[in-house]
């Protein structure tokens, strides 16, 4: 029986890129991204537990019970933030957004493939 421990479940993941439709989505320099365990609700009638990353400054928060579904979940969180802030003209965004897009901005570019 392969047992993962929690070490390895709350290892940082480094992000260098996320497909992007036909393009890719490059950061600059790897997104360090370190799960922490969520903590159970009570009102939650199974043991399932969940995993979280939360990076407010990107308006990022993805969840999953392993280590591959928070993967997929963080993934499709900056696929969606990238087509709905930083490809968004800034006269349509808020300022919050505007925010996000311009952190994206700092740390990303998309390059075709």
């Amino acid at each position: 029986m392969c047992r993962v421990n929690e070490t390895t479940l709350l290892a940082p993941f480094e992000i260098w890129e996320v497909p992007f439709d036909h393009a890719t989505i490059k950061f600059h320099k790897p997104l360090m991204l370190t799960p922490t365990r969520m903590p159970h609700d009570p009102d939650e009638p199974s043991n399932v537990e969940y995993w979280e990353i939360v990076v407010p400054e990107l308006g990022l928060s993805a969840f999953g019970t392993d280590h591959e579904s928070l993967w997929d979940c963080v993934q499709s969180c900056i696929r969606v933030a990238w087509k709905e802030y930083v490809c968004e003209d800034d006269r349509n965004l808020l300022a919050l957004a505007k925010s996000y897009k311009d952190a994206y901005l700092t740390i990303a570019e998309v390059v075709d493939e």
